[in-house]
């Protein structure tokens, strides 16, 4: 029985009234502002002058974003240099530099290809100048200074321990022992972690198995907690919008446990997906009932959201509606509306908020709220460490403490450093981010002014931002486009991981073990293609459309077919249903139109008769649906003959074809062994067209039984996947592995080679990690 996601109920709504406590907001975001201007070093004011500059220059983003993400991630300096030498050559000098900025940029390029040894470690120094602090090493004595010059400053650290992306049990092991050694250091209180990061591979589909192992591992970083005197504070983070349920379950779950229900704990909530204002008030309820019964509190650390374009793509690639909210204003005014319900006097003894913002508006606002609380502890402020810090100074002194979120990671972990670092200025140097702005912003002149206006409309807007989940509807069609690509199924929605739990019953399925009954089968599809070559365009669009309607309805059925018949995963057999109903949409709009087009043009258009489609054991469903889908908008009839070890997966398409209204002499199922009545069927005089999806050696056998064989076939490829060492290795060795196990290792596209450079090959981690995968 699979352990339920949290019933998540929609939020309560706010009164949307104007607000006098808005201006006391903007007046102290003002003096926030001012205060860190004249507390700011020279280093680092001129470092804000010279980030300003350089964001404001397009040239100046794509050259830091290269140099950051390419020539970093390159151990083999002479590797390196020509990189280096090439991305400066490519992109440009940025006007936005410095006299000797520009001056020192140029030369480098020029020799760093001629001296690499003695210029790259001068580069990556560099770079690494510009963004220090960002990332803190994870050494001694290097992280206990840093600890103890912030506790001096009354500052305290949110300490997350970065490194490789989790593709394994190995790898989740090391690092939860990682965040276990931080936490058991006495000069750290304070740690974040994924539950992503606990567990290699969580899928919500397997949501009661994700939940189990997450919690495994949070128990053990509780117990840990709790050893400690005093008890120290674990908080989960999340990042992807599929984590959201699970995360919330795994929290929840272990808290309610009697071992663990006194712990006060945290959780991150993103505002900019709406599904987190249900979220809020589920926790919040929950948190008041196990306050009352065992006095433990949570903490709700309210964050906007940093992995926008990784949801886009996501979403994109599936056909789904992004889950965050489409602009930069709704997610503010969601942020707002979030901290209002967070600081209800009814939670009051059970829910405390982290406000994690470096947009001094928010936290002016933040303060502003916390003078009216009876419990002015309820909110603490939140930043990041290294970014902005004279405002984060100046934000200490006016709140009286702060938290700094510090990432840590061993001092040769280059690659992790750059991928934090590339998705921060990924986040902070988009258009609509407050940070961007903080680098030029000035008190009192019109960009402050303009960064203030929209303040004020979060403020006044959050009771009317939507709370409705964007991915629960259903994205509309482009209506200026004739075809659009049919939606994957969401698991993240519990009530469609329901619907998979499906009875199958089919009629019993007729097999042929004598030629003369391919005689008969031919014959009825032939009379059915003259009949159907007489049909309108528009009547073979729409009983095409009326197939995709059908095939989306029984997607259950159908994974569960492929599942039992052809060891199909639900993952890689969805994707695959979405291929067929696309076929049969594409192929009644674009495909009918074609057919129309043509004649139009003056050129004779006719359907060829009867068309043999040999159907695949590898992709059972998708592969058939498209060749018969294809025929019937040609106007032609169809059979389909599958694979011996596939024949369940096309019996189901054939029925859905006709439970569709397809005829059936039109479209016919024959099951036959790959014996004398195969070859009689594939040479039969009247089957006009064969295409087949093969290997290369049954296409030869094919033609060998009959050279004049119109045969239209797809056989085997091989595919080559190339890993440089400017790679990704995270994203690289997860492609990999994909290609070469995904569809076990039978889809025809994925690679059969992996090309490494030199360098990634000879480093004995590439190898470890890649089999650990």
């Amino acid at each position: 029985m699979e352990t339920m996601s949290p019933a998540f109920d929609a939020p309560a709504t706010h009164p949307a009234a104007p607000d006098p406590r808005l201006e006391r907001a903007v007046a102290l975001a003002e003096r926030l502002l001012e205060e860190s201007q004249k507390i700011a070093t020279r280093s680092e004011s001129r470092q804000l002058r010279r980030l300003g500059a350089l964001i404001d220059d397009e040239q100046g983003r794509e050259l830091v974003q290269l140099l950051t993400d390419d020539v970093l991630r390159i151990h083999d300096p002479a590797r390196a240099a020509r990189r280096f030498s090439d991305v400066v050559s490519t992109v440009g000098v940025p006007g936005s530099l410095t006299t000797i900025d520009a001056a020192m940029l140029r030369i480098g390029a020029r020799l760093a290809p001629i001296v690499p040894r003695l210029l790259l470690p001068l580069v990556r120094r560099r770079i690494r100048s510009e963004t220090r602090g960002v990332v803190l090493s994870a050494a001694d004595p290097d992280f206990a200074d840093h600890v103890a010059t912030r506790t001096k400053q009354g500052v305290r650290l949110n300490v997350n321990v970065l490194g490789e992306a989790i593709l394994s049990d190995v790898e989740a092991a090391n690092r939860l022992a990682a965040v276990r050694a931080r936490l058991k250091r006495t000069d750290v209180d304070y740690v974040s972690v994924k539950i992503s990061a606990l567990c290699a591979n969580l899928d919500p589909l397997a949501f009661d198995d994700g939940v189990s192992r997450a919690s495994e591992c949070l128990r053990t970083l509780y117990r840990d907690a709790m050893d400690a005197s005093p008890t120290k504070f674990v908080n989960l983070d999340m990042e992807e919008f599929k984590d959201l349920a699970l995360t919330v379950a795994t929290f929840t779950s272990v808290l309610d446990e009697p071992e663990f229900e006194t712990l006060d704990a945290g959780i991150v909530l993103q505002a900019y997906l709406p599904d987190s204002h249900a979220a809020l008030e589920f926790l919040g309820r929950w948190a008041t009932e196990r306050q009352v019964r065992a006095r433990g509190r949570i903490k709700i650390r309210l964050v906007k959201g940093a992995n926008l374009a990784m949801e886009q793509v996501d979403a994109e690639t599936h056909g789904w509606n992004q889950a965050p909210y489409p602009t930069k204003a709704d997610v503010d005014a969601s942020y707002k509306r979030m901290l209002d319900s967070a600081l209800r006097p009814e939670w009051s003894a059970a829910v405390r908020v982290g406000l994690a913002s470096h947009n001094l508006f928010d936290i002016a606002w933040a303060l502003v709220l916390r003078d009216g609380l009876a419990d002015p502890t309820r909110i603490e402020l939140e930043m990041l460490e290294g970014m902005a810090p004279a405002q984060a100074r100046a934000v200490n002194a006016a709140a009286g403490g702060l938290l700094l979120y510090a990432p840590v990671v061993a001092p040769d972990d280059v690659d992790s450093s750059i991928a934090y670092l590339s998705r921060r200025l990924d986040e902070n140097t988009s258009p609509d981010n407050f940070l961007r702005a903080l680098f030029t912003l000035e008190p009192r002149t019109p960009e402050f002014r303009e960064q203030a206006e929209l303040f004020r409309t979060s403020v006044l807007n959050r009771a009317l931002i939507s709370t409705e989940s964007r991915r629960s509807s259903v994205r509309p069609p482009d209506p200026t486009a004739p075809f659009d690509n049919a939606a994957d199924s969401d698991f993240t929605d519990a009530r469609i991981r329901e619907s998979l739990d499906v009875e199958v019953r089919l009629a019993p399925m007729p097999v042929i073990h004598e030629t003369i009954g391919i005689d008969s089968i031919v014959e009825g599809a032939r009379l059915a293609s003259l009949l159907w070559a007489q049909s309108s365009t528009a009547d073979r669009r729409a009983m095409l459309d009326l197939v995709a309607d059908t095939m989306e309805t029984q997607r259950g059925i159908t994974l569960a077919v492929m599942a039992a018949e052809a060891g199909k995963t639900v993952r890689e057999g969805d994707p695959e249903i979405s291929e067929a109903i696309d076929f049969a949409r594409y192929y009644g709009t674009v495909g009918t139109q074609l057919f129309e087009g043509l004649g139009d043009d003056g050129t004779t258009v006719s359907s060829r008769g009867v068309i043999l489609v040999v159907a695949p054991w590898n992709f059972p469903y998708a592969i058939p649906a498209g060749g018969v889908c294809a025929a019937l908008a040609a106007g032609n009839a169809v059979i389909l003959k599958p694979a011996p070890e596939a024949r369940r997966s096309s019996w189901l398409l054939a029925n859905q074809l006709w439970d569709s209204g397809v005829p059936r002499d039109l479209v016919q199922f024959v099951a036959c062994e790959d014996n004398e009545v195969g070859r009689h069927l594939v040479t039969h005089p009247d089957i006009e067209t064969v295409v087949l999806t093969g290997s290369y050696e049954t296409a030869k056998l094919f033609v060998g039984w009959k050279p004049d064989l119109r045969l239209l076939a797809e056989t085997s490829g091989k595919n080559a996947l190339v890993v440089t060492a400017a790679a990704d290795l995270d994203a690289a060795l997860r492609d990999v592995v994909k290609s070469a196990f995904g569809h076990a290792g039978q889809k025809c596209s994925a690679a059969s080679l992996v090309i490494v450079e030199a360098a990634v090959y000879d480093d004995p981690s590439f190898h470890r990690r890649l089999a650990d995968a």
